[in-house]
């Protein structure tokens, strides 16, 4: 009997078959991982974005009550400025000797949404932060 050396055709096929089926599945996993990471700097850019317009109210010598809204490359961006009403005694205190003060100083809430479509859906990114600031006089809350 001869003594065989190398492969057979059906051994080289078989082995060609398995390799092929790992290279998909690390292809689908780099491709999956470059999604992920796509997906990720998405979320920073929007982040970064809504803090800047936080920061951008916040650095506001006067506050007024508004909504605004406008667009930066992909993103579609909302931001909020209202006063919050709050408790000015405590309750056992007798509310009727007070009244409003004209410049007198209140919380305002100021709220920044980023929002942005993915291939899974629209995501948003919602931020918010509180500011004393001046409230108008008229009483309006």
């Amino acid at each position: 009997m001869k003594l065989q050396k190398g492969f057979t055709l059906l051994e080289v096929m078989i082995a060609a078959s398995i390799m092929a089926i790992g290279i998909v599945a690390a292809l689908e996993l780099f491709g999956g991982s470059m999604n992920l990471a796509g997906e990720a700097d998405h979320q920073s850019k929007a982040t970064v974005l809504a803090n800047a317009l936080i920061d951008e109210e916040l650095w506001r010598d006067k506050l007024e009550a508004n909504e605004r809204t406008g667009n930066e490359g992909q993103f579609q961006w909302t931001v909020t400025t209202h006063p919050i009403e709050r408790e000015l005694v405590g309750e056992k205190e007798d509310q009727s000797d007070l009244h409003k003060a004209t410049g007198e100083m209140g919380l305002w809430l100021i709220q920044a949404e980023v929002r942005w479509q993915a291939p899974l859906g629209e995501k948003t990114i919602l931020l918010e932060t509180a500011r004393i600031g001046e409230v108008a006089s008229d009483g309006d809350f």
